[in-house]
């Protein structure tokens, strides 16, 4: 019952004549059953088609045309499903031919020699050498773990590791008969749209979580506290690391290769790593959002300078009603909304003059 009435509503706000009901309710209903209702920041008791007749009522009627179209031809919604396919197939796809690619060196065969590789002693060595990090909650690094059958002591889900954990992580790699510390580092993170919470300038000194935690490693700027023992559980003479994303826009790929590369030439340091991601995410949606003059008129009207925070500032930010580093992503994740993504789709500032359509919760409070 209650969403018959917001499917009336809706078709009520949009003033669709019966034929365009006939096309648009089945799309509607589609969308939202199919993925859009599970998305976890919805107030209780709404869901999408609330959320949109809700989203539509504050604009005009030339606007709400504008502003559906938009959503119906380029939104980008990640569920639950699809994120949980891109944690188990992480292995497989890109951190496994890593292995392989090492051992392949090791033994001086080719890398096709796929079974011979996975049963030689070079590369169990090798991947039980390696240690597997998340940057954060979205690398959902358990369950990562428990789709590769990696050892229970080389998988955390930080990089600030106590020392009684380091102790374990290095009397089990013992145990099982490699002597030392491990040489390869993964760092797994869910999604980033700027690259910008990784690596930046700030106050003219590096900074951002890749950088903290090189930083740790190589015990640089006073960065090996108590709080991290890295440098302690990594062999930093033969150090590779691997930076590796389950969604990231290509932008912010080739951005923290540049600053990394920037960052070891400044500390005259030595050491390999890639940064990649699962699914990439094209870098022309600025470009199409700002030659689409109704929506980026819908924008301008709509988003305000308040949307200018101390955090929003550390990206580009002239073209605010852009989103965070003038992204202008049409990217929903089923957990939250990056605030790379177009704001119209998700601001939702306190004095609720606006709501966006997938309303975000904010890490950061002012």
């Amino acid at each position: 019952m209650r969403i018959a009435l917001a499917e009336t509503l809706l078709i009520k706000i949009m003033k669709w004549d019966d034929e365009t009901i006939i096309v648009e309710r089945p799309f509607i209903q589609a969308m939202a059953n199919f993925k859009y209702d599970e998305y976890q920041q919805f107030s209780p008791g709404i869901r999408f088609i609330e959320s949109m007749s809700q989203w539509l009522s504050q604009f005009t009627d030339s606007e709400r045309a504008i502003a559906y179209k938009y959503v119906k031809e380029n939104l980008i919604f990640i569920s639950n499903e699809q994120m949980a396919h891109l944690v188990n197939i992480c292995f497989a796809e890109k951190i496994n031919p890593i292995l392989l690619k090492k051992a392949a060196a090791v033994m001086d065969i080719p890398t096709y020699h796929v079974k011979s590789l996975h049963n030689s002693d070079s590369y169990k060595e090798i991947k039980r050498r390696s240690l597997f990090l998340g940057i954060s909650d979205g690398a959902k690094i358990d369950q990562l773990r428990r789709s590769s059958g990696i050892n229970n002591e080389q998988v955390f889900s930080s990089y600030y590791i106590a020392e009684e954990k380091k102790e374990d992580m290095l009397k089990e790699l013992k145990d099982e008969g490699y002597e030392g510390k491990f040489n390869s580092v993964y760092l797994i993170d869910d999604f980033t749209g700027s690259g910008l919470s990784y690596a930046r300038l700030e106050d003219g000194k590096m900074t951002g979580k890749l950088i903290k935690f090189l930083k740790l490693i190589f015990n640089i700027d006073g960065a090996g506290d108590e709080k991290s023992v890295l440098s302690e559980l990594i062999n930093t003479q033969q150090l590779d690391f691997h930076i590796i994303f389950y969604i990231a826009r290509e932008h912010s790929l080739n951005y923290l290769i540049e600053q990394i590369e920037k960052w070891k030439l400044e500390n005259d340091l030595e050491f390999s790593f890639t940064v990649d991601a699962i699914q990439k995410i094209g870098d022309g949606f600025k470009d199409e959002v700002k030659s689409n003059f109704e929506l980026l008129k819908l924008s301008k009207t709509y988003i305000t300078e308040a949307i200018i925070d101390r955090h929003f500032k550390k990206g580009k930010h002239d073209d605010y009603y852009l989103g965070f580093d003038e992204c202008a992503l049409p990217l929903i994740l089923n957990h939250n909304t990056p605030n790379n993504s177009l704001p119209l789709l998700w601001w939702y500032p306190e004095d609720e003059q606006f709501r966006g359509l997938f309303p975000r919760v904010t890490r950061h409070k002012e």
